[in-house]
């Protein structure tokens, strides 16, 4: 439970009014920061500091074995020069010795790198879906349409975020620190040199060091003035990538759907139209990525032959050995890659950008504020009490439902009665919470267990005893509840696949989905079951029995919408709706031949 709060208060930015008020920039700002921190002070904050600590010394230690190695390179040349041997073999060794080193940790590095992304990536993910799904967010989120494509938000996004951004980080100090490292060794090696220009003398020992410099300046401008338009290209890609997945996944969780009205043609066109889009942005995509690799390419190569006119001259005056024009080549060319750095990791920085904009996209509509006119209470009390309710929705301005006073009282079997889209289905939404907009006040038992079971009950992949113990232990006695569970609500070929696993809701008819959800919700006993068209699925002699079940417990408290006038006599009250307005009323006792009928065929 302890870290469950953690992670529920590592996304808490205050009252959704007061992060409003911020500017999006500030915003922005302030969600980098708690993705930065939520895993460097978390509760494994010394695993998290001791890999980045460990991290950023291999990247140092590496570059700083790269330098000694282009020391080691220019005593190698140098002994080829003056033809000693021995030196040659002695330098050769230490040469091999050293670069072994230095890639060993370059590798080293990558490794704990990746285990550092990875647990930083897993905390994130944990700490962002906790408060998604906290307070019923991903519900107010989804009816809203707040955020498309949320699942690539939870997903990629998270990776490209947490990969771009500590890639970005340990890349920016690596290269500072390489920046001052080789900016140092090659002042050292800019022996004086005397350029004839225009008829003038020009001394000077920074030529090497400005070439450097001005090269990656001119470079990085140019790359960057190219390849400005790669962020957005970037961020459709991704939501075009989405679209398409979506759109497959839609068939194939309404594949029976599509097959019984013949869609194929239609899907098919769908897909298609929204593959189209997608190759669209790709190959605009792709020459902008190739306009940029040709120009960095270009630039590359300029930076490799700079150092070599410029260090020719200082050679054939003797200011410089064939191992010195050598080194100085290494030098100039990782100091030029490192002030270019910015340049090459722009496409990473493009796609980091646009990942996260789509990441805060996200964050921003969990801290969007709901509007809170209805007052849900849980209190001491056992009833259920509406007063002076009045129910709303976002596509109407008109009220859908008023209830002026209702009483549920425990134990009370209550049916819910109205034409369609008169406002049961809402009123039931408020009950649970779902649903806000209007005023009154509900109030609700705090100490009793209320369960809600809509009209498609939710299956998700597993075997049928992780389904119905989704929280509790498969003990010997668990299994047996759920077993005598599924009999008892008329699902006996159950019982001995409950280590099945796969898609139930793919497997089993409607019918029998209501009544899995029925015996799953008594593994947990509730005080109050409130069905919505729970039992819409089944005939009515099944639908009679399982009624006639749930009447059998005298404390369970009752509350139903139907629409079988059999099963509605079955209920001792009636809330019935009519004209916008919620009436409490005596239901009719049916006649008894009729109930004693229902229960003979069950």
């Amino acid at each position: 439970m302890a870290s469950r709060s953690l992670f529920l208060s590592a996304f808490d930015f205050g009252s959704p009014q007061d992060w409003q008020a911020k500017s999006r920039p500030l915003r922005k700002a302030v969600v980098l920061g708690k993705l930065v921190s939520i895993f460097l002070f978390s509760g494994r904050w010394i695993l998290a500091w001791f890999l980045l600590l460990v991290c950023l010394a291999i990247q140092f230690g590496g570059v700083y074995g790269f330098r000694i190695e282009t020391d080691i390179s220019k005593a190698v040349f140098d002994s080829i020069q003056y033809k000693d041997f021995p030196g040659f073999v002695r330098y050769a060794l230490e040469f091999l010795l050293v670069g072994s080193l230095a890639y060993s940790l370059s590798y080293l590095g990558v490794y704990v790198q990746n285990v550092f992304e990875m647990l930083w990536r897993n905390t994130v993910t944990v700490a962002l879906t906790g408060n998604w799904l906290s307070g019923k967010r991903f519900y107010f989120i989804e009816r809203s349409e707040l955020v498309e494509n949320l699942d690539q938000r939870l997903a990629e996004d998270v990776r490209n975020v947490v990969n771009g951004v500590f890639g970005i980080f340990t890349g920016c100090l690596r290269v500072t620190f390489t920046i001052i490292l080789y900016t140092s060794l090659l002042i050292t090696k800019s022996t004086p040199v005397t350029y004839h220009v225009f008829g003038h003398d020009i001394t000077t020992r920074a030529d090497l060091l400005l070439g450097a410099y001005l090269s990656s300046i001119i470079g990085t401008g140019i790359i960057f003035r190219i390849g400005r338009k790669l962020i957005r290209l970037n961020m459709r890609q991704q939501h075009y990538e989405a679209d398409l997945r979506f759109s497959l996944v839609s068939i194939r969780r309404h594949a029976e759907q599509v097959a019984l009205m013949v869609m194929e043609r239609v899907e098919h066109l769908r897909i298609a139209s929204a593959f189209s889009v997608l190759v669209n942005n790709y190959f605009v995509q792709q020459r902008m990525g190739l306009i940029i690799s040709f120009a960095s390419q270009i630039i590359s190569h300029v930076q490799r032959l700079l150092p070599l006119a410029l260090a020719v001259p200082r050679y054939m005056s003797g200011r410089m050995t064939y191992g010195d024009i050598i080194q100085t080549q290494s030098v100039f060319v990782t100091l030029s890659s490192s002030l270019t750095w910015f340049m090459q990791m722009y496409p990473m920085y493009a796609e980091t950008s646009a990942s996260f904009d789509r990441l805060f996209v996200l964050v921003d509509a969990i801290q969007t504020p709901e509007k809170a006119e209805i007052s849900l209470l849980r209190d001491a009390q056992d009833d259920i009490v509406a007063r002076d309710l009045v129910l709303r929705v976002p596509e109407q301005a008109e009220p859908v439902l008023e209830v002026q006073e209702w009483t549920v009282r425990a134990g009370e079997k209550w049916v819910i009665t109205g034409p369609s889209g008169s406002g049961k289905s809402t009123l039931l939404r408020a009950m649970a919470g779902l649903s806000s907009e209007g005023k009154g006040q509900l109030s609700l038992p705090r100490e009793r267990r209320i369960m809600f079971l809509p009209q498609r009950p939710y299956l998700p992949h597993g075997t049928l005893l992780d389904l119905m113990l989704p929280d509790r232990p498969h003990s010997p006695e668990n299994r047996a509840l759920c077993a005598m569970l599924l009999r008892r609500f008329l699902l006996p070929g159950l019982v001995d696949q409950l280590d099945v696993g796969g898609d139930w809701s793919q497997r089993l008819s409607p019918g029998e989905q209501q009544r899995f959800a029925l015996a799953r919700a008594f593994v947990s006993s509730p005080d109050v079951l409130v069905l919505d068209e729970a039992t819409s699925g089944l005939d009515q002699e099944t639908a009679a029995a399982i009624y006639r079940i749930l009447l059998d417990h005298p404390a369970l408290t009752l509350i139903s919408v139907v629409h079988a006038r059999d099963l509605m006599m079955l209920h001792s009250k009636r809330l019935h709706i009519a004209g916008g307005v919620g009436r409490v009323m005596d239901n009719q006792e049916p006649p008894s031949g009729a109930l004693l009928s229902l229960h003979r065929t069950s």
